[in-house]
C-alpha cells in the first residue's frame, strides 16, 4: 500500500506516519515536506533507534510545496499513491488574524492545486487514490445552545480567517468529488492534542510554561507561601471536547476503508471541559502546583473566538466503530513529558 502524506513535518502528519509504520504491514509512505520546514517532529523518522535500519523501506521524503503545482505533480508521479492524507495547511487560528491572505492562499489555493493535480493523474489513468481531506471543526463557528451537539448539518459560521479558509477547503474538496468522481472523504476533527503539539496551541503553551518554570533556577522545591510563577493565558472559558492524537490518527486510518466518498464526518473525543479546566489539570501534574498563578495575556485573546465546541461523532462512529481510548489525563501527561524531554 502506497500512502502520500502532505504536511509530514506537522503535528498530525508526523503522528500519522508513526501510526502507519507501526500498524499497517508493507506500507510505503511518501511524505511531502517543504525545504524550509523544521524537522523537529520527524527527526525520529530518520533515526534507526525508532524503527530500525529498515526505516527507509517505510518512508520516502519528497520536496514539494502546495503552491507549486510542478512539485506536486512530481510528488504524485513518484508516489503513485493508493491513499492521500492531506494535512498540510496554515493551521494556526491565532496567526490567521495577522496573515489572512497567506492563510487563504495556502489552505484554499494550495488544496485546489493538490486536487487539480490528482484530477489530472486520474484522467491519465495513472492513479485514483482515496483522498482524506482534513478540515476542521472551526468551520462551525459558535453554535447556539440548541445546536449542541454539533452535527455535520449544523450551519457554517466561520469566525476567523483560518476557519473561513477551511470552508473553502471543504467546498473545493466536495466540488472535485461531485464534478470528477474523485474519491474524497472530508473529516472535521475537533480538538486533538498530545506530544509534539506546537506551543501556539493553548494546552501545549500551558505545558511549555509549566516545564520552563520547573527547570528554572528559582523554582521552589517546596510549597511556597505565595505563587511565584505566572502562566499566561487567553480565554479560559471556552468549552472544548478533547481527543488524544493517537485516537485521532487511528480515526483517519479507519476513514479510508469505512467512510463514503463525498461525505463529511465529524470526529471528536468524549472529554468535555473548559480550557481553564484543562489548565488546572496540567498545573495539578506539575512538580509543585502551588507555585503557579494564572495571568491573562491580552495578546492571546482572539479578536473573535469560538467558545463552544461539543461534537456529535455519531455518523463517523456508526460507520467505523471508532471510539476514543484516551482522555485528558493522558493528553496532559504526554504534553508535560514531551516538553520535559526536549527543554
Amino acid at each position: 500500500m502506497r500512502v502520500l502524506i502532505t504536511g509530514i513535518t506537522g503535528f498530525v502528519g508526523s503522528h500519522m506516519a508513526d501510526y502507519l509504520i507501526e500498524n499497517v504491514p508493507n506500507v510505503e509512505i511518501f511524505a511531502i515536506r517543504r525545504w524550509r520546514s523544521r524537522d523537529d517532529n520527524i527527526s525520529h523518522l530518520y533515526s534507526a533507534d525508532k524503527y530500525g535500519d529498515d526505516k527507509q523501506d517505510h518512508i520516502q521524503f519528497i520536496e514539494a510545496d502546495l503552491l507549486d503545482r510542478g512539485s506536486l505533480a512530481n510528488a504524485i508521479h513518484i508516489s503513485n499513491p493508493d491513499i492521500v492524507y492531506h494535512f498540510a495547511a496554515q493551521s494556526f487560528p491565532e496567526s490567521s488574524f495577522l496573515t489572512p491572505v497567506s492563510t487563504l492562499t495556502t489552505n484554499v489555493i494550495g488544496t485546489t492545486n493538490l486536487l487539480e493535480e490528482l484530477r489530472l493523474t486520474k484522467e491519465r489513468n495513472y492513479c485514483n487514490p482515496t483522498i482524506v481531506s482534513v478540515s476542521s471543526s472551526e468551520v462551525y463557528g459558535n453554535p447556539t445552545e440548541d445546536e449542541i451537539p454539533i452535527t455535520e448539518t449544523n450551519p457554517i459560521r466561520a469566525a476567523n480567517p483560518y476557519s473561513i479558509s477551511k470552508v473553502g477547503h471543504d467546498l473545493m474538496s466536495q466540488y472535485y468529488h461531485k464534478a470528477y468522481d474523485m474519491k474524497v472523504i472530508i473529516t472535521r476533527m475537533f480538538s486533538h492534542e498530545g506530544a509534539r503539539r506546537g506551543k501556539r496551541f493553548a494546552l501545549s503553551w500551558f505545558a511549555y510554561q509549566i516545564v520552563m518554570a520547573e527547570k528554572s533556577e528559582n523554582f521552589p522545591p517546596y510549597a511556597p507561601s505565595f505563587p511565584t510563577h505566572p502562566i499566561k493565558h487567553g480565554n479560559l472559558d471556552s468549552v472544548r471536547t478533547y481527543n488524544h492524537i493517537e485516537d485521532a490518527v487511528h480515526a483517519y486510518w479507519l476513514a479510508v476503508d469505512k467512510c463514503d466518498y463525498g461525505e463529511v464526518y465529524n470526529i471528536g473525543g468524549d472529554y468535555i471541559c473548559t480550557i481553564g479546566d484543562a489548565l488546572d489539570m496540567l498545573i495539578s501534574k506539575s512538580t509543585n502546583p502551588k507555585a503557579f498563578i494564572k495571568e491573562l495575556d491580552p495578546a492571546r485573546v482572539r479578536p473573535t473566538d469560538i467558545t463552544l465546541q461539543i461534537p456529535s461523532s455519531d455518523k463517523f462512529r456508526e460507520k467505523t466503530g471508532w471510539k476514543p481510548t484516551k482522555g485528558l489525563e493522558e493528553i496532559c501527561d504526554d504534553l508535560l513529558n514531551y516538553w520535559r524531554e526536549i527543554l
